[in-house]
């Protein structure tokens, strides 16, 4: 995805709060993509802790089944979306 730039002319009493209002906006921006990252992980740490392994190893374990078992799929779609949900934001806070 290419990296769009725009312009916002901030309202005046933004000086009041600082005296950095780029550095103030950039720091607000980390912290909401850090909290989103850490929301995923920690919903991953929970199908961490009921199937006792990470996402890699689960998935395999899936894959491998000659039998469908369906509860097991179902966490494991749900699993996925959590674990590429996880990696995109944590992209995206790494490049701050």
């Amino acid at each position: 995805m290419a990296q769009r730039n725009f312009s916002y002319t901030l309202p005046e009493w933004v000086a009041e709060l600082t005296p950095q209002p780029k550095e103030y906006l950039t720091g607000i921006l980390k912290s909401i993509v850090f909290a989103k990252m850490k929301e995923y992980e920690r919903q991953l740490q929970v199908f961490e802790a009921k199937h006792n392994t990470l996402f890699s190893q689960f998935e395999k374990k899936v894959k491998a089944q000659k039998k469908e078992d369906f509860e097991l799929w179902d966490d494991y779609v749900v699993w996925k979306g959590l674990y590429e949900a996880y990696n995109k934001w944590h992209k995206r806070y790494q490049k701050f």
